[in-house]
């Protein structure tokens, strides 16, 4: 039940990078075993599955507590009209930003709060393309997001 940043190992997970590169922060050996750091934070439940809640770096954490955008993010995409979303902390309020599908209306604040009250998010922005690492095309590249808000 305790949060952590998940790490793996196994004969399915590189030992190391091209020439070494990253390996100093994402590779560690514990017992002669090699290990690596995804980035991902999780927790284990009673039942022994692991729950992803998405990236270490990305978590807003406020005078609400913490919240993890993965689960914000994957809520939103319930919705018919979203088709990326990404949250962050941004000027001390939780905005949810948003890509509407083509040919979608665009939903306010309301229809994505209704789906997750528990997020309490201040604002929902939609923007033409939230920007994704290149290497992916799918993890949210929230440094990048931050800095187009500035």
């Amino acid at each position: 039940g305790e949060r952590g940043e998940i790490v793996v190992t196994g004969d399915h997970v590189l030992k190391g990078y091209l020439d070494g590169r990253g390996d100093e922060e994402t590779k560690f050996n514990v017992n002669g075993k090699r290990w690596h750091r995804t980035g991902d934070a999780g927790y284990m439940d009673d039942q022994e599955r692991l729950w992803l809640l998405g990236r270490c770096n990305s978590v807003v954490r406020d005078g609400r507590g913490e919240l993890y955008p993965f689960a914000v993010e994957m809520v939103a995409l319930k919705h018919e009209a979203v088709s990326r979303a990404a949250l962050l902390n941004h000027k001390g309020r939780r905005v949810l930003f948003i890509e509407v599908c083509p040919g979608k209306s665009k939903p306010d604040h309301e229809d994505i709060n209704n789906l997750m009250p528990w997020a309490m998010l201040d604002d929902v922005r939609v923007l033409p393309e939230i920007p994704v690492d290149r290497r992916h095309n799918a993890k949210i590249d929230y440094p990048r997001l931050l800095a187009m808000l500035k």
